[in-house]
């Protein structure tokens, strides 16, 4: 999410739960049943999508974005959310090194000014 330490700070822990909370119900309905979503830092979401190539994962994302950016939170405004997608194995065979790819995809997505998705960059010599 997007400058969710503002949301702390400006409405309170209690309601930053409750954008957490939000923000979970909302990518629930944007993902499929098989996709997997998981809290991995304090405003950091990693949605897996098993068998997806990166033009599903931007479709879905997109439609994340989207919904994010056009839905009334529990602060009474949109959240935005920068999204870094990465693809196993296409763009490296081990798991560690996707996540590392995908956070500075993320990063990316964030220095250019938010509420964006950016592919990551292969590790892979071979593509």
């Amino acid at each position: 999410m997007d400058h969710f330490k503002s949301v702390n700070d400006q409405y309170g822990h209690l309601a930053g739960d409750e954008v957490l909370k939000f923000v979970s119900k909302l990518v629930e309905k944007e993902t499929r049943e098989s996709d997997l979503c998981f809290r991995i830092g304090g405003e950091e979401f990693l949605i897996v999508l098993p068998g997806t190539d990166i033009e599903i994962a931007q479709t879905i994302s997109e439609g994340i974005r989207r919904k994010m950016e056009t839905t009334i939170s529990p602060t009474g405004k949109p959240i935005t959310v920068s999204i870094g997608i990465g693809n196993l194995p296409k763009m490296t065979n081990h798991f560690t090194d996707l996540l590392n790819i995908t956070d500075q995809a993320l990063y990316k997505a964030k220095q250019e000014g938010r509420n964006k998705i950016v592919v990551a960059n292969s590790l892979n010599n071979n593509d």
